[in-house]
């Protein structure tokens, strides 16, 4: 039985170490997750997928300026031998009500172009593309922006 929590600093261990060895080149740091955690309750909220025993399974988190302002997911990560469990799916609809929350009219978010497991959940969560950022990750892949409108 999967559960979920906000993300707290003392989760940070693991999710660093999940993003190192998922991401590589293109994960996030120490540092940048602490700057995060820094902004939430403000304008950020970032959670955790855990196991009956407390292990986490996955993170994600997501950014809304403003009340009323579009919000961009930043992170949605599920260890590899997690996924396909409904977990990233969980999380996602997490950071959407979040955003309904604030009132955001969208959420947004960046895929790597490729992505044959990310896409479908987010086209099935009713994201759709709408443009392309050339390289945007480190090793010099393109990502999808996708958005979904919020009522």
């Amino acid at each position: 039985m999967t559960s979920y929590r906000p993300m707290i600093s003392l989760d940070l261990p693991v999710v660093v170490g999940m993003e190192r060895a998922i991401y590589r080149t293109d994960a996030w740091s120490v540092g940048q997750f602490k700057e995060e955690l820094a902004n939430v309750p403000k304008n950020r909220s970032y959670l955790v997928a855990l196991n009956e025993k407390g292990e986490i399974l996955g993170y994600a988190g997501a950014l809304s300026p403003d009340i009323g302002l579009e919000a961009d997911v930043l992170t949605l990560t599920v260890a590899r031998e997690y996924r396909r469990q409904g977990i990233g799916r969980a999380m996602l609809r997490e950071l959407v009500a979040w955003a309904q929350g604030r009132k955001a009219p969208a959420i947004y978010l960046e895929v790597r172009e490729g992505n044959e497991e990310a896409s479908p959940l987010y086209l099935s969560e009713g994201f759709a593309p709408i443009s392309r950022r050339r390289n945007y990750y480190t090793s010099g892949v393109d990502a999808v922006v996708m958005k979904k409108v919020l009522e």
